[in-house]
This record gives C-alpha cells, sequence and structure tokens, in this order.
C-alpha cells in the first residue's frame, strides 16, 4: 500500500512537472527587437524635428549696401603771384582772383591840362569804376608804367575793396617838372597777382614863371 501511494505521488509530480513545461513551451513568445525599423523610425523624426526648427526660424534678408556715389571736387586755378623771401630770392604764392578784371576811367581832378608852376606840388585823385566781375581788393594797386612820373610813387594800393559795379578814387602826390610844357604820366591798374589790365594817365601844363 505504502509502495503503492509512493508511485502515484511520484506519478504526480512527474505530470506535474511536465504540465509545466509544456506550458512554458505554448506561451506566448517576446517579440523580437526590429533593429532596422527602429534606426527608420528615428531618422523619420530627426528629420520631422529639423523641418520643423528651420519653419520657425525667421528667413534672413540680405540688405543692400548704399553704392558709393563719387563727386568731383571743382578745379580752381591760380596765378602764382611772386613774393620776397629773406633770402633775397621770390617764392610763388597763389592769390585767387574770381572772375574777370575790367575797368573804366571815370574822372581825374585837377582835370587834364591843368596849369601848373615849376617845381609846385599837386595831387591828382582818379575815378575808377570796376566793370569786371571780379571784386578788387586792397592787393590791388596802381603803377607808374610810362612818360613822367614827375616825383610820384612807384605804385600806390587800393585804399579799398571795390566790388563790380562800383567806382574807387585813388590819389597820388606829384611834383611838377622845372621845364615848362606839357607833361603826361602813364599809369596801369593791376590785380592781386601783378596782372596789368587797364592803362590810363594824367596832362598837365608847366607853365614859365611870370607867363
Amino acid at each position: 500500500m505504502l509502495q503503492k501511494n509512493m508511485k502515484n505521488v511520484i506519478l504526480l509530480t512527474t505530470l506535474f512537472v511536465m504540465f509545466s513545461v509544456i506550458l512554458s513551451a505554448c506561451g506566448p513568445k517576446e517579440p523580437a527587437l526590429d533593429i532596422d525599423a527602429q534606426k527608420t523610425g528615428f531618422a523619420q523624426t530627426a528629420e520631422i524635428q529639423a523641418t520643423l526648427t528651420a519653419q520657425a526660424q525667421p528667413t534672413a534678408t540680405q540688405t543692400p549696401l548704399p553704392t558709393a556715389t563719387f563727386t568731383p571736387t571743382p578745379e580752381i586755378t591760380a596765378t602764382p603771384a611772386l613774393t620776397n623771401t629773406a633770402q633775397g630770392g621770390t617764392t610763388a604764392t597763389p592769390v585767387i582772383v574770381s572772375g574777370s578784371d575790367a575797368a573804366a576811367w571815370l574822372a581825374n581832378d585837377p582835370p587834364d591840362k591843368t596849369k601848373f608852376d615849376p617845381g609846385q606840388e599837386f595831387t591828382v585823385t582818379w575815378t575808377l569804376e570796376n566793370t569786371g566781375s571780379s571784386t578788387w581788393t586792397t592787393d590791388y594797386y596802381i603803377k607808374f608804367t610810362f612818360d613822367q612820373q614827375m616825383g610820384a610813387p612807384e605804385q600806390v594800393f587800393l585804399p579799398y575793396p571795390v566790388p563790380p559795379g562800383t567806382n574807387v578814387q585813388i590819389s597820388v602826390d606829384f611834383i611838377a617838372p622845372e621845364t615848362a610844357g606839357e607833361k603826361r604820366s602813364e599809369w596801369k591798374l593791376y590785380n592781386a597777382n601783378d596782372v596789368g589790365f587797364y592803362d590810363f594817365y594824367i596832362i598837365i601844363e608847366v607853365v614859365a614863371a611870370g607867363s
């Protein structure tokens, strides 16, 4: 009886073990991981994220640089004037004269052929009009050029600026010659560059004493 029970126990145990093994073999298997599918999914996800990021960022617009415009500088031509140096030489100093120089004689006082005694001192005042387009500055001057200088200075500068359309009065001191007769003194008007542009004169009569 005891042996029969032992056999039954052993049989039941064996059946239980076998049944357990069969159940384990028949149970659902864990799904195998598809590595390629995972890689494809990761790549698609990354591509979608990159597209969304690019759409979210504003598109850069290139601003054109301004084009440089060249403006020519007007040329000014200056005629050099000569200036004395300490060594006795000369150096060119440009003096700009705007416009053109022109003049006209209006009057002189005393009038031409006024009579003077030999050696008599007298003053002549010329009235000259600026008929050009430049302004005569105080660097303009009149200069004795020909015939009788009659004790007058070599040159006399203008006393004030003379704009176009106005006139200037220039006075020069003279001494009548000792010899009788008609005397003429020629003068010229010069600009600041020592360029003469207008001639004028004075004529007097020197009379002998007692005439």
